[in-house]
């Protein structure tokens, strides 16, 4: 698991004055590790500061919720092949999202994140967790879990009403 105190990500995972964060979940439980992402919206603790949506296998479906929370920074959080270690976190720049789908996901994440940042303006973020597996069964791997439960405390703590 990398740590999540260092660099970009810490930056990325605080919270800035006058802003709101918006944290979309994507991926489908019943693949393993490709569940990362509705098992962190279910942890998080929404505030002033931050909102959640979990896109499921389907993220295109919360578009227009997205646009009326008008959030001025978006972090999507999806498992996310990088041939790294399994249940690692890493910042992945817009362009290194797939412009086609390859995954369960019916319309790409740079597709979406495309129309949320010209109907928003907002900044868009990509955090990616390596999977163990996204076989056709339920259940984290234990270091994807592992990382996922780290994040969402980081998360809760950094983003908690005062």
């Amino acid at each position: 698991m990398s740590n999540l105190l260092d660099g970009n990500l810490t930056n990325l995972l605080t919270p800035k004055e006058f802003s709101h964060t918006l944290i979309i979940t994507v991926g489908s439980g019943f693949r393993a590790d490709d569940g990362v992402g509705p098992y962190i919206a279910s942890g998080l603790k929404p505030s002033s500061k931050f909102s959640v949506l979990e896109g499921g296998y389907t993220p295109e479906d919360i578009i227009d919720d997205a646009v009326q929370l008008g959030p001025q920074v978006i972090i999507f959080i999806d498992a996310a092949d990088f041939a790294g270690k399994a249940g690692e976190l890493r910042l992945i720049d817009a362009e290194h999202i797939p412009q086609s789908s390859l995954s369960t996901h019916s319309m790409p994440l740079s597709v979406i994140s495309r129309i949320l940042q010209e109907d928003t303006k907002a900044v868009i973020h990509f955090i990616g967790i390596q999977p163990k597996s996204v076989e056709h069964k339920e259940g984290l791997s234990k270091e994807v879990k592992a990382s996922a439960d780290a994040l969402v405390k980081h998360i809760n703590e950094r983003f908690k009403d005062a």
